[in-house]
């Protein structure tokens, strides 16, 4: 494992969903409900693995499953119940508030967080690390917050704010165009690099982007698992891409 160079005092907040309820757009290409929830399970594993070898060592995940809790705990990270139903937060969407919440965790003990999609299959550190570097750099320029869109250039793969102050999330769809309104600068607007770090898998379509970038270890075990032949249109051979 090589430790990537992250900017000193960053922190890594991610949200997931109840796995009973993640994922159900994925189901023509992985009909089995227990499928996409184990798949769902190894995207995380990935996506904090890649954060783990960047170099950040405070990441903070925000979910209502005990299971989510586990695999969260394996690796080190901090697990949170996500804020109340009565919580004044929430007069934003569930996801906003759970980031919200996760980044109101972590800001005393950082500099910058880092709001990042928990279903980054592909990442790896080498991109994140100097992702996570441009975007402390444009926020030390001045800029309030700092957002790389997804592939599609619509949503929002990651949200960098200077954690004493914060400006609230605006995940969900047409993102990107809702964080620029805010004031949050948008990295590398042409989309030419950081292609692991925009590829959040919501879709067959992305899984399949995901797949031909190069997944790892925990999504390729997921996707070749002898029960996971319902995924119909990705083929065992497919699986051998890896980083």
């Amino acid at each position: 494992m090589v430790t990537m160079s992250v900017p000193p005092s960053v922190a890594v907040v991610l949200a997931v969903k109840r796995l009973d309820d993640a994922k159900s757009r994925l189901a023509s290409a992985v009909p089995s409900a227990d499928r996409r929830r184990s798949l769902v399970t190894a995207m995380l594993t990935d996506t904090l693995g890649a954060v783990r070898d960047a170099g950040v060592d405070r990441v903070v995940v925000v979910s209502p499953d005990p299971n989510v809790h586990a695999v969260v705990a394996d690796h080190g990270a901090l697990a949170l119940d996500e804020p109340a139903p009565d919580d004044p937060g929430l007069d934003r969407t569930p996801l906003n508030a759970a980031l919200a919440h996760g980044i109101a965790a972590v800001a005393p003990d950082a500099e910058f967080v880092a709001a990042l999609q928990a279903d980054l299959a592909a990442l790896d550190a080498e991109t994140l690390a100097d992702a996570l570097t441009a975007a402390a750099e444009a926020i030390d320029r001045g800029a309030p917050a700092a957002f790389v869109a997804d592939r599609a250039g619509e949503g929002t793969s990651m949200l960098v704010v200077r954690a004493t102050k914060p400006p609230a999330p605006r995940f969900g769809p047409m993102s990107a165009a809702a964080h620029r309104a805010a004031g949050a600068v948008e990295l590398d607007p042409g989309g030419l690099r950081w292609n692991r770090l925009r590829t959040d898998v919501d879709t067959p379509a992305d899984l399949t982007a995901a797949i031909g970038l190069g997944v790892g270890p925990a999504t390729r075990s997921a996707l070749a698992a002898p029960r996971h032949a319902d995924a119909g249109n990705l083929s065992a051979d497919r699986t051998a891409h890896c980083r």
